[in-house]
């Protein structure tokens, strides 16, 4: 896989002229080659933006307690990013992002449960129950997220706020009944205009048949068209990502060694199917590049097991859905941070340059980061894929260019359908 790439020989060197050196290095090396090795504390302290990983996922905080219920291979419907969730009041949300240290004050409405929805409501009106509330960031896509508010265990309806971060507003509220407390799986589209949800994987599996109603979706002013709707049922152990390149009415599906792409209306027919792919083992985690060009899938067995004795990452071209490399994660199991390794990595840096896995070792952590092939789209992607890997996300702002042109270079513009060739010398 190549030789790995440190840091010790530039120990002298600032952080800019390492940056710049890894991106000569890595445009030299080729498709698969092992570029950069190093502990995982080094790459939480600084070396996650030498390798051109700017963007604002959540490497040392653990995630909540329901997260490591069941199996720990679960998606990453946050992209990454974790708030801690606080009620100033009734009506006050104070949400805390560490890895930007930023901090939003969201005022929401309150939402009434009816006595129907609650076998308990009587005794859940008294002040001393009313103040208790287990909420959750579920779900985070650019500057929209969801917050998933379970009130207590005798509530068996679930409130979901719908939050626009940089505005500091809410966008609506939706409640879900069912006949018990859980969590569940919301994932957002790329364009922010489609809402998905189910279960989570720690109920989703077992329950059967999987039915709970979605009642009471009331969006205020400025949310824009925005739908919300539930995965079916005869879906539910499959694992599913959004992608950039098929819009908000498609979504991507992955199951045992296939991959399908189905349209998310009415009964869900497929539109694109691959089956029996040389996998390692079955797929339980899908994960799409910040473009869409690239997949990375995530085969481990057995499932329910703290100790894989299979752990790949496979990384897979879109749309023509071919394996372009695969690489080993394997390693010992950790309390903490083997949540974070199987819930936040892979990680495709924003340029999608290269891709990032992590090993919990016997005696230490380490991450691993692995070129990309080049894609031949145009000169402007490859000028687009160096501004991304050398400027901090949080930088681009002030770059003095056009809106359009930021705009593209953050890929808020949406990106061609037209399928870009891999550069068969990388």
């Amino acid at each position: 896989m190549g030789i790995s790439w440190t840091h010790h020989q530039r120990d002298d060197t600032t952080a800019e002229t390492a940056q710049e050196d890894f991106y000569q290095h890595m445009c030299n090396g080729r498709r698969g080659q092992l570029l950069h090795s190093c502990s995982y504390g080094k790459w939480t302290r600084s070396h996650r933006t030498m390798c051109g990983f700017t963007d604002s996922a959540d490497y040392t905080t653990p995630r909540d307690s329901h997260q490591r219920y069941g199996i720990l291979v679960k998606p990453d419907t946050t992209d990454g990013r974790y708030f801690g969730v606080t009620w100033k009041s009734n009506t006050d949300i104070l949400l805390k992002e560490k890895s930007l240290a930023t901090t939003y004050t969201i005022k929401v409405p309150r939402i009434p449960i009816t006595n129907e929805h609650n076998r308990h409501y009587p005794w859940f009106r008294t002040y001393r129950h009313r103040r208790y509330k287990e909420c959750s960031v579920v779900a985070c896509r650019d500057n929209m997220g969801v917050l998933q508010v379970n009130s207590d265990r005798h509530v068996v309806t679930g409130k979901f706020y719908i939050l626009d971060l940089q505005k500091e507003t809410c966008l609506g509220h939706f409640l879900v009944l069912y006949h018990t407390r859980r969590w569940y799986e919301v994932y957002i589209s790329p364009s922010k205009t489609r809402i998905l949800l189910r279960p989570d994987h720690l109920t989703r599996i077992v329950v059967h048949p999987d039915i709970y109603v979605i009642q009471n979706l009331l969006l205020c002013k400025g949310a824009g068209v925005l739908s919300v709707s539930h995965v079916p049922g005869f879906l539910r152990a499959h694992v599913l990502a959004f992608n950039p390149l098929l819009g908000d009415d498609s979504v991507i599906l992955g199951q045992f060694r296939d991959i399908e792409i189905r349209t998310c209306s009415g009964d869900w027919p497929v539109k694109e199917q691959h089956t029996n792919l040389n996998l390692p083992a079955d797929i339980q985690q899908i994960r799409t590049s910040p473009s869409g060009n690239f997949l990375a899938v995530r085969c481990v067995h057995p499932v329910h097991s703290r100790e894989y004795f299979t752990n790949y990452v496979v990384v897979l071209s879109f749309p023509q859905i071919s394996i372009l490399m695969q690489l080993d994660a394997r390693g010992c199991y950790w309390p903490v941070s083997e949540v974070i390794n199987l819930q936040v990595f892979p990680r495709f840096s924003p340029s999608e340059a290269c891709v990032a896995v992590m090993r919990n070792c016997h005696y230490k952590r380490k991450v691993f980061v692995y070129k990309l092939p080049v894609r031949l789209a145009s000169l402007q992607e490859l000028c687009r894929r160096a501004v991304l890997h050398l400027v901090t996300l949080q930088d681009l702002r002030k770059l003095p260019l056009p809106c359009k042109l930021l705009d593209f270079v953050m890929g808020k513009v949406e990106p061609s359908v037209t399928p870009s060739v891999i550069d068969k010398k990388d």
